[in-house]
């Protein structure tokens, strides 16, 4: 999930300084902490910021309120190298088994007699 500015169309970082759009505390710096779920509209954008008397203060509203939207990554996608690591990985294993496939009905259909020395090379020797 990413926080994106509806002005800038650019993605919000966690860390970075986002100010109230709307609403009756508009134009207040907060710093962006994280995207929280929420049950009945979606999702929070959960923030934080000092206080003189009280510390630092977190709360969670929701991101229209910053003039922000919630885009939602579809992460399979999003990481593409270890997705194509994975089929590489698959792709070379098929491979193997069809050549160890082919030796070991090679062995069964012409016998290790006749393709004796071929064989061994690979380490297969006739059984006793």
């Amino acid at each position: 999930m990413r926080l994106i500015h509806n002005a800038t169309a650019s993605a919000v970082e966690p860390g970075a300084t986002i100010h109230m759009a709307s609403g009756p505390n508009a134009g207040q710096a907060w710093r962006f902490e994280k995207i929280t779920e929420h049950a009945t509209d979606g999702h929070r954008v959960h923030v934080s910021r000092s206080h003189p008397k009280l510390g630092r203060i977190h709360r969670e509203f929701h991101p229209g309120l910053f003039g922000c939207s919630v885009v939602i990554d579809v992460q399979w996608y999003a990481d593409r190298q270890r997705l194509l690591r994975a089929v590489g990985h698959t792709a070379a294993t098929g491979l193997s088994a069809f050549t160890a496939a082919v030796v070991a009905w090679l062995v069964h259909e012409y016998g290790n007699a006749e393709w004796g020395g071929f064989l061994a090379m690979f380490g297969v020797h006739a059984g006793s």
